[in-house]
């Protein structure tokens, strides 16, 4: 349930939460076959502390891959408000949060770049190996805790480092627009910058984006490659 609600290549909030339980079972019902015969007897507070436990490894394994999608997002929505464009996000929310109009269309194409390199069934499997490297009925593993922090941190710092990345031409072209204005209203006062500036700031934040899709695809299945070796110390959970 944590891959289903977090990840943004399963729908992510956009599904409704009927869809997303389906999508959910769907997942567990394809590690059944792993944990057959496997289930430990006990009572009530055996199978709730297992349930927590569960819940825990799947909200890591969920975020680490959840980062991935999130840095490119962040990406665009750091180009809206650089260009000027995040007032969109006063004036025309989505329900129940703020939309950016890069972040958007940033975030889809990362999603359907994913899928076409088998980035589902990279989920899957790491899914799958989670029960293998924890066992349902064995007790975690001590460093279990301690691995889970480290790798949640790293992938927090890769959704920033990787953020900054992708929007660093965008912010690079942005900063000498910025530059270029103040230089011109310096030698003539006269000129209306603020109505000429923003204008042309969010045409060249877009074109940049626009001229960087080219590159774009290698960046993104490199940054993947590199979220999805955290992800897989995250369905091992151990050093």
């Amino acid at each position: 349930m944590p891959f289903v609600w977090l990840i943004p290549a399963f729908g992510g909030p956009s599904l409704s939460a009927r869809v997303r339980l389906a999508l959910g079972f769907a997942l567990s019902a394809l590690c059944f076959p792993l944990l057959a015969g496997r289930i430990p007897p006990g009572g009530p507070v055996l199978w709730v502390l297992l349930s927590l436990r569960e819940i825990g490894v799947g909200l890591v394994m969920g975020f680490v891959a959840a980062c991935m999608f999130r840095a490119v997002e962040a990406a665009g929505r750091l180009t809206d408000i650089l260009r000027g464009a995040n007032l969109a996000e006063a004036i025309a929310p989505e329900p129940g949060g703020r939309s950016s109009a890069l972040g958007d269309l940033l975030l889809l194409l990362a999603v359907v770049i994913f899928l076409e390199m088998g980035g589902a069934g990279y989920l899957a499997t790491a899914l799958a190996r989670s029960y293998e490297a924890v066992p349902l009925g064995a007790p975690s593993p001590p460093a279990g805790l301690h691995v889970a922090v480290i790798l949640v941190i790293a992938a927090s710092a890769k959704l920033i480092e990787a953020a900054i990345g992708l929007a660093a031409p965008a912010v690079v072209a942005l900063l000498l627009a910025d530059l270029a204005l103040g230089a011109l209203g310096r030698a003539v006062p006269q000129v209306p910058l603020y109505f000429v500036g923003m204008p042309a700031k969010a045409l060249l934040g877009v074109g940049v984006m626009l001229a960087g899709l080219a590159t774009l695809d290698s960046a993104l299945s490199v940054g993947f490659r590199s979220f999805l070796g955290l992800l897989e110390r995250a369905a091992q959970l151990g050093p």
